[in-house]
């Protein structure tokens, strides 16, 4: 089991309701009577939060990893045995090369969301090269031109829904406009112990399949005394057309989904540290398929 998959300290299940509030109070508690700092800023990956590889040469392996965010084990798409995958820490100017090898059972690759680079290198099979057949390697290199939070995931099937995907963190050639002293990257994204297959089969039979929120008849009665049938029609044909739901515009809900933080649950919770009067940093990515 990874790293990251640490069951909850307290044993005590939160809803998903109480995700961000426990994300606030869990940052003031590790707060309290922490060492100090050392003196040089670095990325941390507190609470069991994905690895951070740092420099300019880097071997990433995918391979079938199994995980457990719900109480059933299932098998995730694994990018060095971890789900995200290792945070990349890179630096404007230098030339990057990444050996990418396939352990699964499927082509695979890795896309760099984000980073300016030939198209050769940019990694989406069928447009940019043929992808990376199972048992084989493949070599990206490229100058980076920028610098910024990013991040990198397969674009092959639904690897990238099974945790395929990591934060890509440039430092700038020169000093930052800003100064901070604790540097965190924070991925946020959704699992689903439902096959993404089947998940996808389901929204193109019905889109709103995970919709438990639907208009009732009383409902739609108070609208049509407020607006008018007419208004209420044009309402009604103006979200067909666009094949959405006023009520919940996400086409896959917390029905299916666990949203996770690092990796993490919401019951197990990532949580940053940091002592009174630091300056954090948060690099937010929204690794998620739909949330």
């Amino acid at each position: 089991m990874s790293e990251i998959l640490l069951p909850s300290i307290d044993g005590i299940s939160l809803s998903r309701r109480r995700f961000v509030q426990g994300l606030a109070a869990g940052g003031a508690m590790l707060g309290m009577g922490l060492n100090a700092k050392p003196s040089h800023v670095e990325m941390m990956h507190a609470r069991s939060g994905p690895k951070v590889l740092s420099g300019t040469y880097f071997d990433l392996t995918y391979s079938p990893q199994k995980v457990n965010f719900t109480g059933e084990e299932r098998y995730a798409t694994a990018i060095n045995g971890s789900v995200p995958a290792p945070v990349l820490r890179w630096k404007e100017g230098d030339t990057v090369t990444l050996r990418v090898n396939n352990q699964l059972a499927k082509d695979t690759s890795i896309h760099w969301h984000g980073i300016i680079l030939p198209p050769d290198q940019d990694g989406v099979p069928g447009i940019s090269f043929d992808g990376i057949k199972p048992g084989e390697s493949f070599t990206y290199q490229f100058k980076l031109n920028q610098s910024g939070t990013y991040w990198y995931h397969s674009h092959s099937g639904f690897q990238e829904q099974l945790g395929a995907y990591g934060v890509i963190v440039v430092d700038p050639a020169g000093p930052e406009p800003f100064s901070y002293d604790r540097d965190y990257a924070v991925m946020l994204s959704d699992w689903s112990d439902e096959n993404p297959n089947d998940v996808y089969a389901k929204l193109k039979k019905m889109s709103h399949y995970y919709n438990f929120r639907e208009r009732t008849v009383s409902e739609s009665m108070a609208e049509i005394s407020e607006k008018g049938w007419k208004g209420f029609r044009a309402e009604r044909d103006m979200w067909d057309q666009m094949r959405m739901s006023d009520r919940d515009i996400s086409d896959v809900t917390g029905y299916t989904y666990t949203f996770l933080m690092n990796g993490l649950t919401p019951a197990e919770g990532w949580m940053g540290v940091f002592k009174k009067g630091e300056k954090i940093r948060l690099r937010f990515v929204n690794g998620a398929a739909m949330t």
